[in-house]
């Protein structure tokens, strides 16, 4: 057995997997053997001096290509950055830029990648020579020190192979180069192709989009499975899988798309945007028969039966955490006051991208899964909807749930109450306080945006009564987010903010 340590020196991982856009948060992890021995030459081009592969190179890589690795990876987290690369031209008198997003896994330990074979002594000469030269693993920022192990140095890691262990495992597809003999027989259908394997594993991106292959030449795609629990989100401090109050009950997710950002969805389209957002997440749980044991993510029990649990099942919250456009959705919040169990935990770790009108695919990135109270500030700066205040106003239109009556049970007042009442919160201290639209005080403004939400959504969500308000409303105590009332109220409706006592946010 050939086993390769690689220590990451700068303490991230950057790579993006084949087939998936850099603004989709994903990383490459564990790296696939097409990525590291793509590594190992161009290191002996840049650091060996090479003008042409040598023969012992050749007989190297065609050793490696012949075996399926095992890996042994260390515990890590995972992060993302974003920032804003500029591009030619102007746009409304300021110049043009293009949403980048970096994400990266942060490695605790080093990483060790177990190849099934035996090297004579040339071979182990030469990739030992290769190794402790190569100066990244996938982007430059993936600053590494590699060297082949010695017996010391024995496995501490999750084992990542092609054999399933767990249930909860997941599948990871990496490219894996294909046998000298097997691209051999396969160019003659394909003449076109580069001339042997050492040709193919030089192809560059630009050249593979030019010549519109969809996947390098002679390459192949290994499924391994990768243990739950081996990228842990930033904010995962407790266990999806524990029991009572240590369930996780919170993910956070960043949107994103490949142009600017502007064209996120629209906070008016919160409803349906939030209901495609939850078909994704259902569709990551797969047998449809298993959506039964999921009621945090369905809101219905085994037989199809909505639960009686008082709206204890996932809120997909819509936020807007760049001040500066706060009318669309760049975040959502997923929060089930009855926790996440395992296969839930397991769907929400999957999740890549969601859908809404008019954007096609729009990228999602798990920032963190955990308890709500460990998401109150994200980067130092406090979430709104998770705030604490006596004085909670509409973020997004209350609708009543139930036909307006003018006084009892059924008014408007009523039904606010009785909605606050069955999700535990404390008693008003004062009517809800209704902005009108054409009216010259504070809420008017949003009073009429309210008009422009949508209030349907694809599939049998149905219509609700008549009528969108604007409320203040006022508690007794501090009330602590998030607020979430009336119709909708799971799908990014009724959602409320906290203001200053004096009005002020």
């Amino acid at each position: 057995m050939t086993r390769l340590l690689f220590e990451f020196t700068g303490g991230t991982y950057h790579a993006t997997p084949w087939g998936h856009h850099v603004n989709e948060g994903l990383v490459e992890w564990p790296p696939s053997p097409w990525r590291i021995i793509r590594a190992l030459l161009a290191t002996g081009y840049t650091k060996l001096g090479w003008q042409e592969v040598p023969q012992e190179m050749r007989r190297l890589v065609e050793a490696l290509a012949e075996c399926e690795p095992t890996y042994h990876l260390p515990p890590a987290t995972t992060g993302h950055t974003r920032h804003y690369m500029p591009v030619r031209g102007l746009k409304k008198g300021l110049p043009k830029t293009s949403l980048v997003i970096d994400a990266f896994v942060r490695p605790s330990d080093r990483l060790l990648v177990d190849w099934p074979l035996e090297l004579d002594a040339l071979q182990r000469n030469l990739l030992e020579d290769l190794l402790t030269r190569l100066g990244y693993l996938g982007r430059a920022e993936s600053r590494v020190r590699a060297r082949l192990a010695v017996d010391s140095d024995t496995s501490r890691g999750l084992v990542v192979s092609r054999q399933r262990r767990e249930p909860d495992d997941e599948p990871v597809r990496l490219l894996a180069p294909v046998s000298s003999q097997s691209y051999d027989a396969w160019r003659k259908s394909f003449p076109e192709a580069p001339s042997d394997l050492i040709a193919a594993l030089h192809m560059d991106t630009k050249t593979l989009q030019k010549e519109k292959w969809s996947a390098p030449p002679g390459t192949r795609e290994l499924v391994y499975w990768r243990p739950a629990k081996a990228l842990v989100h930033v904010f995962a401090l407790g266990r999806a899988d524990s029991v009572g109050a240590d369930f996780n009950d919170t993910a956070l997710f960043a949107l994103s798309t490949d142009k600017k950002r502007d064209v996120l969805p629209l906070m008016e389209r919160a409803l349906p945007t939030m209901a495609l957002f939850r078909r994704a997440l259902l569709s990551r749980i797969g047998d449809e028969q298993k959506l039964g044991a999921c009621p945090e993510l369905t809101g219905k029990d085994r037989e199809g039966r909505p639960l009686q649990c008082e709206h204890q099942h996932a809120h997909f919250i819509p936020l807007s955490l760049d001040h500066q456009n706060p009318k669309r959705i760049d975040h959502v919040l997923v929060f089930a006051p009855m926790g996440f169990g395992p296969l839930a935990g397991s769907a929400l770790r999957r999740l890549r991208r969601t859908w809404t009108k008019g954007l096609g695919d729009v990228a999602v990135t798990l920032i963190g899964l955990g308890k709500l109270g460990e998401f109150r500030r994200l980067s130092g700066a406090l979430i709104p909807e998770l705030g604490t205040s006596r004085v909670w106003v509409s973020r997004t239109p209350f609708v009543p749930p139930r036909f307006l009556k003018p006084r009892g049970h059924n008014s408007l007042e009523g039904q606010v109450r009785e909605e606050l009442r069955v999700r535990e919160f404390p008693e008003l201290l004062a009517p809800p306080v209704v902005a009108r639209p054409h009216e010259e005080a504070p809420g008017s403004k949003q009073a009429v945006w309210f008009r422009r939400f949508v209030r349907t959504r694809q599939g049998n969500g149905g219509l609700p009564p008549a009528g969108v308000f604007h409320l203040t409303l006022k508690f007794h105590v501090p009330v602590t987010g998030p607020l979430c009332l009336g119709w909708g109220a799971h799908f990014g409706l009724g959602l409320f903010v906290p203001v200053e006592e004096d009005g002020g946010r």
